[in-house]
């Protein structure tokens, strides 16, 4: 008996994960498809990217927000 209850838990824990994975492939996959326009122009992109950069080595290395 025992092992008939552990064989149906089994065939639920691996129905649960195939149904997961299949809804985290159709998610990823819908919003593959469409592309959306770009708000922000490529200039703008590109200084934001390097200011976050630039934030983030200051942050580590201490240069800001050290107390």
């Amino acid at each position: 008996m025992m092992r008939l209850i552990l064989l149906v838990a089994f065939v639920a824990v691996v129905v649960v994960a195939i149904t997961a994975l299949l809804g985290t492939l159709l998610a990823v996959g819908r919003t593959a498809t469409g592309k959306d326009e770009e708000i922000m122009p490529a200039k703008f992109r590109r200084i934001t990217y390097v200011l976050l950069v630039v934030l983030l080595f200051g942050v580590t290395s201490g240069w800001l927000g050290a107390a």
